[in-house]
């Protein structure tokens, strides 16, 4: 078993560790990451030489391994008659993504035909955050324009989805593109092994036998056709079947569970509906099966941290999860009167299938005006 190692704060080129009470949280469902730890003396006088202050930058380390890069939000000292107490609080660099206004005066707060790697690299920019798209620098929006009130995370996480991509921060602060479950651990959660403690949850409440994704049509001509008979509404609506939960038509004998849904969008209209309801049949089946497990260590059996979005095995007979390799979504790695432990929340990989959306809906013609036109091939043979 590999040492779990201590956890050093860097700030104002000072390193500072022994802490006490520590809590650092990371996961593909939050940002930014964030910290909290605290130390208690019995005597004044080490701590009084430690100088933190409220929105410096600074590094957390375990082991020597980076966790988070970002700032101190909040630094709270405490006095009494028995001791002397110091609590750090803080957060990854990302929070200025979620925290802040998009600002992009110098374009009009418009981006013209950005793929959602560069979209994000001009909003994360203002703020010293680089961007690393793991699998492709996703679709190319052709135009975008950014609404007053909106966080540059508003938008970057809804670019994202328009790619079927997961954002999230990186140990470094930067922002990482990346489908889910791209990385594996080296090893997982064994019963009788290093788990402590695990929960699972198997629900069915929020799933559905059939799915039905309904939407608006603004194709006048479509319309026309579809008031004067020649076609039913089958063209604006999608259908998708979840046989693990029931039966797709009434009257079987077998559990009928319909969800209607209507897509929110009025272009690209079949396509989009048919993912939107395979979307909603796979990551309600993802999220109904989902396991919280306490281990004994930060690391895997290579000593590596336990890491957001990589695939471990689980292995838990008694919980009814066993040889499967689900994606962790949330880990957080703790130490106090309890000693040293993890906790990680795990499910498959579906449950993080991100919605699909059109992300700025307008008219077909004004979107052909603007995607470039093949370039022309003289030879006539094939691309």
């Amino acid at each position: 078993m590999y040492d779990d190692g201590e956890l050093v704060l860097l700030v104002d080129g000072q390193r500072l560790s022994g802490w006490q009470e520590i809590r650092v949280s990371r996961g593909i469902e939050r940002i930014p990451s964030d910290f909290d730890i605290s130390l208690t003396e019995r005597f004044p006088g080490e701590l009084d030489a430690a100088i933190i202050r409220a929105g410096t930058p600074c590094q957390v380390l375990i082991g020597g391994d980076l966790v988070v890069t970002g700032y101190i939000d909040r630094y709270a000292p405490e006095i009494s008659p028995t001791a002397h107490s110091i609590r750090v609080v803080g957060r990854g660099k990302c929070q200025d993504l979620v925290d802040c206004s998009a600002y992009l005066r110098g374009v009009n707060n418009q981006v013209m035909q950005a793929t959602t790697r560069e979209l994000a690299e001009k909003l994360a920019a203002l703020f010293g955050i680089s961007v690393t798209a793991r699998d492709g620098d996703g679709e190319i929006v052709p135009q975008f324009n950014v609404i007053l009130t909106e966080t540059s995370w508003d938008i970057i996480e809804r670019a994202a989805r328009h790619s079927a991509m997961l954002a999230y921060e990186g140990a470094d602060g930067n922002l990482i593109l990346s489908r889910a479950g791209t990385d594996h651990m080296a090893s997982g959660f064994q019963q009788g092994g290093n788990v402590e403690r695990a929960q699972a949850t198997f629900s069915v409440d929020q799933r559905f036998s059939l799915y039905e994704v309904v939407w608006q049509p603004l194709e006048v001509l479509g319309d026309v056709s579809r008031a004067a008979g020649a076609g039913d509404a089958a063209n604006v609506r999608a259908q998708v079947a979840d046989i693990t939960v029931g039966a797709d038509t009434p009257g079987t004998g077998r559990r009928f569970r319909p969800k209607v849904l209507v897509s929110d969008q009025d272009q690209f209209g079949q396509d989009i509906a048919e993912r939107r309801a395979l979307w909603e049949r796979n990551r309600r089946n993802g999220r109904g099966r989902q396991v919280f497990v306490v281990v004994d260590s930060w690391r895997d059996a290579a000593g590596r941290l336990w890491e957001p979005n990589a695939r471990a095995p689980v292995e838990i007979p008694a919980l009814k999860v066993s040889d499967v390799e689900w994606v962790i979504a949330d880990v957080t790695y703790l130490r106090g009167e309890n000693g040293t432990r993890a906790e990680l929340l795990l499910m498959p990989a579906e449950a993080f299938d991100p919605e699909p959306i059109v992300l700025q809906p307008f008219d077909a013609q004004v979107l052909n005006s603007l995607t470039p036109a093949a370039p022309a091939n003289p030879t006539g043979t094939p691309p």
